[in-house]
This record gives structure tokens, sequence and C-alpha cells, in this order.
């Protein structure tokens, strides 16, 4: 079936670009660019990415006549709104889990790995890796917290970054060093649980280790079913390490065991996505959408954001971003005396 990909930003500037074109394999993918949201062709979906950004009115307007038209809505991991404007397309797919999003014509989907971050051979078992774990990222509260709990379990390797004096690795740096770790800690984003480092450490054999609140299993709730380790503290962390290290057999098994669940699941997924889509390309779930389709707005919306980005919070990325928050009110207000 063809399939026009509309992209409101260039393809490459986007993290994404590699795993949404492994998504949309089973279609005849076309790929337009169209940042003046001026184009309107019919069997599309427009990629929409920006925490803030929103298509003009005007394009609004014009969509409803285009026959087979959906949506992804990237980079959303705020939640910050906007939703009524899924109203205008015939089906949504969007990252970010929450249950406001369960409607027929709106499917949320991992995250998935960024560009070049795909494996393309088999990845080595976990003997023959040099690093029982590592981790490279910026530096950040709960990161933090992970480290100070998995710093005496070696061997490993932990790089931060601050993007100044400490700059990140490449792709190939980070690909080779996953590629060499048996353990792959994957602590909350920047406001949610889900990060790209889950997908990632994945697709280069890695046993991810994600982190879970006791108010929200979210990482059960996006992926249902899921085999991958989940804990409710970093110490939890470090103990299930070291149980599993010692006996290798077990730790090859489990690391098989989650590469084959891996492999499964995105043929699944793919073949979830590819139904979807056909579906709504076919008007499918324009009802739900048009008709059953309710979001919150203004205040209503804002509580209930706060409300959700604290169920993903832990004491130490909360303390974080009220600091971050103060500062930058403390900030602005300096600029406005002056």
């Amino acid at each position: 079936m063809h399939l026009n990909l509309i992209w409101t930003l260039t393809p490459k500037s986007l993290a994404e670009d590699d795993w949404i074109h492994w998504l949309f394999q089973d279609f005849e993918v076309v790929d337009h660019v169209a940042p003046g949201w001026d184009m309107f062709e019919d069997n599309s979906i427009y990629i929409l990415s920006g925490a803030y950004s929103r298509p003009p009115s005007w394009f609004l307007d014009g969509i409803r006549r285009v026959r087979g038209k959906g949506l992804f809505h990237l980079a959303d991991e705020s939640f910050t709104g906007g939703y009524e404007m899924y109203t205008n397309f015939d089906f949504v797919l969007r990252n970010y889990h929450s249950p406001i999003f369960e409607n027929p014509g709106i499917i949320t989907l991992p995250l998935g790995f960024t560009n070049n971050m795909m494996s393309l051979s088999q990845p080595p078992p976990a003997t023959q890796r040099r690093f029982l774990w590592s981790f490279a990222g910026y530096k950040r509260a709960a990161r933090i917290d992970m480290f100070k709990n998995l710093k005496k379990i070696e061997p490993h390797k932990c790089y931060f970054f601050d993007g100044r004096s400490q700059q990140p690795l490449d792709r190939a740096e980070f690909k080779a060093l996953l590629s060499d770790s048996v353990f792959s800690p994957c602590p909350m984003g920047n406001t949610v649980l889900e990060s790209f480092r889950i997908y990632e450490s994945l697709e280069m054999g890695c046993i991810p280790i994600l982190e879970r609140r006791r108010w929200m299993p979210y990482h059960d709730r996006l992926m249902p079913g899921h085999p991958l380790p989940t804990v409710s503290s970093w110490r939890e962390a470090r103990q299930f390490v070291e149980e599993i290290s010692r006996d290798q057999f077990r730790m090859i098994a489990f690391q098989q065991d989650i590469g084959e669940w891996w492999r499964s699941y995105k043929v699944k997924l793919r073949n979830d996505v590819s139904s979807f889509v056909s579906l709504g390309l076919k008007g499918s779930f324009r009802s739900s959408l048009s008709r059953d389709w309710h979001c919150r707005k203004g205040v209503n919306h804002q509580v209930w954001r706060l409300v959700e980005l604290l169920k993903h919070a832990s004491r130490a990325s909360l303390q974080e971003r009220i600091g971050i928050t103060t500062r930058r009110t403390i900030s602005r207000a300096w600029s406005l005396a002056g």
C-alpha cells in the first residue's frame, strides 16, 4: 500500500527517523518535507515533532478534505497538550503512554532506537563482554543515584557528560560500549521513565534494567508481558546484577531470552502498526476521534499534566526539577527587573 510520510522537519534532523522508517517497512513509503504545513496528500501520515509545535489553524481546516490522513506525534514527553488537534485526523500514532490516550483511533508506541542504533549482526554473548554494566549520558540526579549504587560492581564503564568540557560519545562509540556490556541500567529520561536507551540496549544485546514506580507500572502498560528486569530502587538493581552475574549459564540464558523476546516483539509491533495504519487510512477510526475523543484544556490540562509527571518522578529527580524551575524563575525575574 502506498503511504506518504510528510515531515514537518527534515527527517535526518530527527532522532526517530530510522525507527519510523523501520515501522512502516510494509508500505510503499514516499517521503515529503513540508515545514510550512502546505502539503495536502491522500494516504498520508503527518509527522509532528516538538513539545510546543502546532500546525496552523488553516492547515487543520484544509486537512479535513484529505482522504486517509494520520498524525505521528513525537517529542511530547512533557505532555504539553494541544490534543484537540487529533480530531482533525483519521488516526494518531504517538509516543509516551498515559491512560488518557486510550482511544481506538490512537496507538501509543515505544520510543524505539535512535538513528544508526539498529543492530545489523548477532550481538555477542554475555561472557564475551568486557563490562558487567555501563552507562553513558548527561549527568542528572536520577543517574547519579544509579551510579552511587552500582559503582562497586566491577568491571563497569560510566561516562557522564556536561555538554561543555565533557562531550557525548558519538553513535559508533556508544554502540561499541553497549555491545561490550552485559547490563544496561536505564534511569528515567528528563521527565518520564521511558528513554531511547532501553531500545538501543536491546538492539545491542544488553539486558536493560528499568525503573518502576510503585504507583505507576509504566513499562508494563506500554509493553504488556515484557520480561525486562524492573526495579523500584537502584539498590535493588545492584542486588539483581550481583545475583545474576554469579552464574554465567543463567546470565547467558537470561540475555538470550530477552533477545528472543525483543526480536519477536518488534515483529508483532510492526504488524500491529501496519494493521492500525491500514485501517486508519480507510477511515475505520474516524468517528472515534471526531466524536469520542475528549481532552482536557486550560487549567484542567495543566493540573492533570502536573499529576501525571509526578507519577514518573523520583525524589532525586523531583528535587532537581524544582531547582531548575526555581533558577529559571529567578533569572526571568532579574531580566524583567533589569
